[in-house]
């Protein structure tokens, strides 16, 4: 505004700019080293990080909070939850290594992981193409260079320590831990809070809260320590330990026994392996020799 072309008595006003009708919307911190496929841009959460040397492919969803922290590789359709952490050097949502899988068309399949969950280094997830695809629950924890193949299912708070190798379409239920350099093969289940012991590969189904150990997987008793972390009072552990011993060896006189003398609270921990024995198409890890009779409660 011109001063000179105001009268002596009156005072100039600035107005203040207009606000901006257009929303604020942060952006995610994107390292300039980093590329992303430009279907991918929008699916970034604005508090997501992606840090230095990372390779987004298309249709990758990255939610709220989630860090990665550098040289991560994401080739295409996968869902990452709320605050994960992905650590450099892995690869989630790569093509299956199946051969049978070379037939589909590229850039199919899917991979999704829960919330809170840690990716530690050099992990490999493939994405799966069944309906729901490769999944991962919430808080669950692959330490370095472990594998979860193609249409693999995880629970929530599944822990895979270094180097354990999943094959296709393995299920582990919630709270399940393979311990070092473990492994299974394809198709086979592993049970809620279930333990797999280091350098055991099981080709077998794992009842739920059972401990697994040695060549090709043998039933060894139940998973103690990580049931008594969760709470689980040391007599609902016995009577768990009891039905272990009993629904592996399929004892239907002790178990119609057991399910006599068993409290609610042990029933349906029984009834749940009972169920999970029942549905298996390959069979149960066997007991191991020196459990396999073992004393009455």
């Amino acid at each position: 505004m011109d001063d000179s072309n105001i009268p002596p008595n009156q005072l100039a006003i600035t107005l203040p700019p207009l606000p901006s009708t257009q929303p604020h919307h942060p952006t995610p911190r994107i390292h300039p080293s980093s590329l992303i496929h430009p279907s991918s841009l929008p699916l970034i959460h604005p508090t997501a990080t992606v840090g230095a040397f990372c390779l987004i492919g298309p249709n990758v969803t990255i939610s709220a909070r989630t860090t990665l922290l550098s040289h991560v590789s994401i080739p295409s359709n996968t869902t990452l939850g709320t605050d994960c952490t992905i650590h450099p050097f892995s690869v989630l949502g790569g093509p299956s290594q199946a051969l049978a899988d070379k037939s589909q068309p590229p850039n199919t399949g899917k991979l999704t992981i829960g919330n809170s969950c840690t990716i530690r280094e050099g992990v490999t997830c493939n994405v799966g193409f069944s309906a729901k695809g490769t999944v991962i629950g919430n808080g669950c924890l692959l330490m370095a260079n472990s594998h979860v193949a193609h249409d693999c299912v995880l629970g929530d708070e599944v822990i895979l320590v270094n180097g354990v190798l999943l094959a296709g379409h393995v299920t582990v239920g919630s709270g399940a831990i393979f311990a070092g350099m473990g492994g299974a093969v394809q198709f086979v289940r592993v049970g809620e809070y279930a333990y797999v012991g280091g350098a055991t590969v099981v080709s077998r189904d794992v009842l739920p809260y059972s401990m697994v150990k040695g060549y090709r997987g043998r039933t060894v008793g139940v998973n103690a320590v990580g049931l008594k972390r969760r709470g689980w009072t040391g007599e609902r552990i016995k009577w768990v330990e009891r039905a272990v011993r009993t629904v592996s060896r399929g004892d239907h006189e002790e178990l119609s026994e057991l399910v006599k003398r068993v409290g609610s609270t042990g029933k349906d921990d029984l009834m749940r392996m009972v169920d999970f024995a029942r549905e298996s198409e390959i069979g149960m890890c066997l007991l191991h020799e020196k459990v396999s009779g073992g004393a009455k409660l």
